[in-house]
């Protein structure tokens, strides 16, 4: 379903890609319809309370708990964002994905086993370990932010494919994904995914937030990323969000 040949890969300061054109465009507008309403999503809260505010933004998730329910209902209710889900926790995504990866030296070691053994199908149906976390995410742009981390430990790669079913967000500023180095010893070692202040990073770029595109990072102990804050220019009377599908693969 993705059409992995359309690329920009990088190597600094951490191995990151765009993919562009990655999906049929049939299917992308669709997805972008079918994109939950404010309804669905929830203010995500931070897990840690303390001075530092990690980010500004609302969150539709199969990681969290409290929204499996709304999260399973909505993705029941569609039918192409419920085709590429399916896609992405397939077997066959896993396999283009690595091989995509290996073609750019980047070996991951990722596995694939296909078991007739009793124990193997029983361990496959019933206990069906998640590997993927999928989010829709909704971020404000009067100021909505997300500062520089870089991910859980228990991710390998993480993906953002920006939602556009308004072309008037492009009035905004700073709505890529920006590629950070932290500037401060404290922060350059950071594989347990330690939130770092901006003024501690020195921004190396800014991803293209563009329709029918996909990133992907690799998970480092430096792959700092961020976005915001978003500056919409005083354009929008209402509320107007920077839309996206956030997509983790799990160790």
């Amino acid at each position: 379903m993705i059409n992995f040949k359309n690329y920009e890969f990088f190597y600094d300061p951490f191995p990151h890609c765009i993919l562009n054109n990655f999906l049929n465009l049939d299917e992308y507008n669709a997805i972008c319809r079918e994109f939950p309403k404010n309804s669905y999503l929830k203010v995500l809260e931070e897990k840690k309370k303390n001075d530092l505010k990690k980010f500004n933004k609302f969150n539709l998730s199969n990681a969290n708990k409290e929204t499996i329910s709304n999260f399973n209902k909505f993705i029941n209710s569609t039918i192409t964002t419920k085709k590429f889900y399916k896609y992405i926790n397939s077997d066959n995504f896993l396999i283009e994905l690595d091989s995509f990866l290996k073609e750019k030296f980047v070996d991951l070691k990722l596995e694939f086993k296909v078991s007739k053994n009793l124990i193997d199908l029983f361990n496959s149906i019933f206990k069906k370990k998640r590997r993927i976390d999928f989010e829709f995410s909704s971020i404000p742009l009067n100021e909505g932010f997300i500062l520089p981390h870089t991910d859980g430990s228990d991710k390998l790669i993480g993906f953002v494919i920006p939602v556009i079913d308004n072309d008037e967000i492009f009035k905004a500023k700073n709505l890529g994904t920006k590629i950070y180095k932290a500037v401060d010893n404290q922060y350059k070692f950071n594989y347990f995914n330690k939130t770092v202040p901006l003024e501690k990073v020195e921004e190396i770029k800014e991803l293209p937030f563009n329709k029918n595109q996909m990133s992907l990072h690799v998970k480092t102990f430096n792959s700092l990323h961020g976005v915001g804050p978003i500056n919409n220019n005083n354009f929008f009377e209402n509320e107007v969000y920077r839309k996206s599908i956030s997509i983790f693969l799990l160790k």
